[in-house]
């Protein structure tokens, strides 16, 4: 396990103990995308484990962070992360059960901007931890509560328990859902005379955004490809998605039915340099049927980009094939600029093996790697 973003990106946590589910850096990564900004929030992590989840929004510039576990095990290793990263001055850590220990943070006067609610899968704590959070007022105008429980199991009535769904996602047996708390009649009248105050178009701006914060959740779209090696053209398809959907998670296959120049994870490495400074791409591998991992990451469109009419009855046929397996998944072809028509792997790998330059057809870092590859 690692964080994934911010300051601490890339420093590695301390494994679990025996017994303990962290949130998988896949999940925590897809995760804090959807947040978008957590710079100066007060942020709780109940059922902390590890503190993975405190300590990702801590890297990406929290303020800070209260993390409650009864468990000493998972306690230990919570101590030890902290104190690795150096984020004691920053952190708090509170040992006992969680429906015991909101009482103390409400006695403190702690409120939260965003709380992660992480229990055992089959714990049935998820409804008096909410109601607990309420009850003490430990939350904040505005304030964002994620919940990660089992697919398999039903969630209490959220909205019995003064919290509305903002959205959630399904990734394998995981289910992530964001919550944010009710307001009562008193803030929806105050809301309203704070909507009608400033001019018109101050109004309108307002109410556009406040629909728009809760009403459509994140679009996340797939990329897969082999990626053997990563051209301008690719990056090219990348930053136009990336435009177009909120999350774009870029895929490169182990791709049984081809003999690579690049191993898997270079193909990751190089994918993961170039669109390091896309701050809603991230990169992943996987095996297996496209629609499947689709399924797996939350993803309603898949991205297919075309350079010539031969690609189109390929990717037509597949997209087919994709439709039968997976009728929730929808396509989009996007047609390659014209400057890369004529671009591909196997006519760049040619050029390689005969001395030619191939910078104004791939990243830096791709073009060197090739070179050392097959230059010779």
């Amino acid at each position: 396990m690692r964080v994934i973003g911010g300051e601490l990106r890339s420093r590695v946590l301390a494994p679990p103990p025996k017994g303990v589910r962290p949130t998988s850096d896949r999940i925590r990564e897809s995760l804090f995308m959807r947040l978008g900004d957590v710079e100066g929030l007060a942020v709780l992590d109940l059922y902390a484990g590890t503190g993975a989840l405190g300590i990702e929004a801590l890297s990406r510039g929290a303020k800070y962070a209260v993390f409650v576990d009864r468990a000493n095990a998972s306690l230990r290793v919570l101590k030890k992360n902290i104190q690795t990263l150096g984020l004691g001055s920053r952190s708090r850590v509170m040992r006992g059960d969680v429906l015991r220990v909101l009482p103390r943070l409400a006695e403190r006067g702690d409120a939260f901007d965003l709380v992660f609610l992480d229990p055992p899968y089959d714990a049935e704590v998820i409804a008096p931890t909410l109601a607990g959070l309420r009850r003490e007022s430990l939350l904040r105008p505005g304030a964002v509560v994620v919940v990660e429980s089992a697919k398999r199991h039903a969630l209490p009535p959220i909205e019995t328990l003064g919290f509305e769904i903002i959205d959630e996602r399904i990734a394998g047996d995981t289910r992530i859902t964001r919550l944010e708390a009710a307001r009562s009649q008193d803030q929806d009248h105050e809301m309203a005379d704070q909507s009608e105050a400033g001019t018109g178009a101050e109004r309108a701006e307002r109410r556009a955004t406040s629909k728009g914060s809760i009403t459509r959740a994140p679009t996340v779209a797939l990329f897969p490809a082999s990626f053997d090696p990563p051209t301008n053209g690719h990056l090219d398809l990348i930053e136009r998605s990336r435009q177009a959907f909120d999350e774009v998670v870029v895929a490169t296959a182990i791709n049984v039915g081809k003999t690579g120049t690049f191993s898997f994870d270079e193909r990751l490495e190089m994918l993961r340099a170039v669109t390091a400074n896309m701050d809603n791409v991230r990169v992943e591998g996987f095996s297996g049927l496209v629609v499947e991992h689709a399924k797996e990451i939350g993803a309603t469109v898949m991205i297919r980009g075309l350079r010539a009419m031969s690609d189109f009855e390929y990717e037509f046929e597949m997209a087919l094939m994709n439709r039968h397996l997976a009728p929730d998944l929808e396509v989009m072809f996007m047609m390659t600029r014209q400057e890369y028509l004529y671009v591909s792997s196997s006519r760049l790998k040619e050029l390689v093996r005969f001395g030619t330059a191939i910078d104004e057809f791939v990243p830096p870092l791709v073009a060197k790697k090739l070179m050392e590859k097959l230059g010779g």
